[in-house]
Formats: C-alpha cells, sequence, structure tokens
C-alpha cells in the first residue's frame, strides 16, 4: 500500500512564489507540505485531481529578460511510502538537512498573503484602511500586538456590535457583526484618488463623475464629486462610486539581483488581492536595476 498515492508533489518557480499560493487558494486547491527550497521555488503536494487546476492557472510562462514576471508549474511526481524509505536510508545526513532547512522556512509564517471577512464585509474598505494604518497588508510581515487598537477603530463603526482580528496561517481573520439595526453610515464628501495614472473604468451609482474613462487623473484629484445638480441647486450627497486605474511605477534599486529588485519594488506598492500586475521591466543600471512596474488598482467609496 502506497502513502499519499492519490497525491502528486509539485513546484512552482518565479519571482517571489508566495504570491503564487494566492490564485491557488482562491482555487480552493488544498496545498501540503509547502517548502521554499529556493529563493525563487515552491515544493508542495496537492490531490492528484488538482493537478490540471495548477496547470491551468500557470501556465508554462517564465521569467525573462524582459521583466515579465509569472509563474511556471512542474509535476514531480506521486509521494509514496516506499520512496521515501529507500531515500532516508540512503541520505540520512541531506534529510537532516533538509530538516533543518524547513525549520527555517517556518519564517515564512510571520507574513501574511491575505485578509478574509467573517460575518459582514460591508465595512471592508474601512477595515482595509485601518488594517494598513497599523502595517497589517498583504505581502507583509505581520505586526501583532495591535487588534484591540484595530478592534477599537471598527467598533466605532456604524453598527458595528462585535469585531476580532487574528492571524490564521498565512491570512487574517477579521470578524465584524453588525447589530438587527444597525445600518452603514456613508462616508461624506468627494472621492478623491490616492493613485496617479489613466482610468479604465468608473462607475458612479451616487454623486457626479468629475472624470470618464480615458482621463488622466493625480494623487488628490476629485473622481466623484459628493453632490449632484437638482433645478441648478447642488445637493450635497454621499458618492457611492468604483474606479480602475491604470498606474506606473519607477524606481532605482541597488541589490545583488535583477529578482530582488523586483521583489522590493513590488512590497513598495502594497497591492490589495484585487489589483494586479500587467507588465514588469528590470534593466541594469550601474551598480542597481531600474524598475517599471505597470499595474492596475482598484478604488471605490461606499460601494
Amino acid at each position: 500500500m502506497r502513502l499519499f498515492a492519490l497525491r502528486q508533489k509539485m513546484a512552482i518557480e518565479g519571482v517571489m512564489p508566495e504570491r503564487a499560493l494566492l490564485k491557488l487558494r482562491l482555487a480552493q486547491i488544498d496545498l501540503f507540505d509547502v517548502k521554499k527550497p529556493q529563493k525563487n521555488r515552491l515544493v508542495f503536494t496537492v490531490a492528484r485531481k488538482d493537478v490540471q487546476k495548477v496547470f491551468a492557472i500557470y501556465p508554462n510562462v517564465c521569467y525573462n529578460k524582459n521583466g515579465y514576471a509569472s509563474y511556471t508549474a512542474e509535476n514531480l511526481g506521486a509521494v509514496g511510502i516506499t520512496k521515501c524509505l529507500d531515500f532516508a536510508k540512503k541520505r540520512v545526513g541531506f534529510l537532516l538537512g533538509a530538516f533543518l532547512f524547513f525549520i527555517g522556512t517556518l519564517a515564512l509564517d510571520e507574513y501574511i498573503f491575505g485578509i478574509d471577512f467573517v460575518g459582514s464585509d460591508i465595512y471592508a474598505r474601512e477595515a482595509r484602511m485601518t488594517l494598513s494604518e497599523y502595517g497589517v497588508k498583504p505581502f507583509a510581515r505581520y505586526k501583532s500586538g495591535n487588534e484591540d487598537l484595530i478592534c477599537s477603530k471598527l467598533l466605532s463603526l456604524d453598527g458595528v456590535e462585535f469585531c476580532s482580528v487574528q492571524k490564521n496561517g498565512l491570512r487574517v481573520r477579521v470578524e465584524m457583526r453588525i447589530g438587527e439595526y444597525g445600518e452603514r453610515k456613508l462616508q461624506e464628501g468627494d472621492f478623491i484618488s490616492r493613485y496617479t495614472g489613466e482610468i479604465l473604468a468608473i462607475t458612479a451609482l451616487r454623486g457626479t463623475p468629475l472624470k470618464a474613462k480615458g482621463d488622466k487623473v493625480e494623487a488628490g484629484e476629485r473622481l466623484v464629486g459628493g453632490w449632484f445638480l437638482k433645478d441648478e441647486e447642488q445637493i450635497r450627497v454621499a458618492p457611492i462610486a468604483r474606479v480602475q486605474i491604470a498606474c506606473v511605477y519607477e524606481g532605482e534599486y541597488f541589490t545583488q539581483t535583477a529578482e530582488n529588485a523586483f521583489a522590493e519594488a513590488y512590497l513598495t506598492l502594497a497591492l490589495k488581492e484585487d489589483d494586479s500586475v500587467t507588465d514588469a521591466q528590470v534593466q541594469k543600471n550601474g551598480d542597481g536595476y531600474l524598475v517599471r512596474i505597470e499595474y492596475t488598482v482598484t478604488e471605490s467609496i461606499n460601494f
């Protein structure tokens, strides 16, 4: 009888391979025995039925000279007890070293790769902003000790009767419950952009759009006015809107490799789960690297 006969060992390679775990989790693919033998390689096992799902999410496209960042999936074969025992008899020293290395990779547990909302998510935007104020955001080290302060701010929101913030594996679990008669208090004022770029799409359910698709926008500019005209009179309202913006980031990093330069630049952007990188270029420049990243972000207010 073969142990784990219905499981396959797989590998993901690419810049910051930890980020690849996010899509696999969202696709509800269970991962087992996750290890990081190299800085650009993750090894794990999945159920045999999920192998094709992994290849569907990560086709055979890899990092090239143009700096385009993606991932390569590789099937390393079935996992069985007989193979493990034979390997153990011949290479006890290697296994001991691998075990010590695995202990070192547990440092990954200090990072978070996403935020899950349980109960009510009507204050998801406010919760993300509050978490970010205390350094709790995807692809950053989890800073513990501020859970009570975060909850105290979230409990001050209209209708919130219960709040809990805790780290659950590689994700942060935020639970909020709204009272039976609690109503969300809409944010007043104009919808202001936090990014500079080109507007790809804009939707305003309430308020007056001040920008359109294809327009350029600077950080701090108004996207949607918190008002509408009625009989030539300006009536103030709480805007309800969402916008998608194409942005470009450029920076110089003095690192040993192009991959490290891209990784530092990516962390600087602090993208949310619904944001995405559309293109990336890394070029050698003297002792450092010039990094250019094109990405899209989604902002909303009361949406």
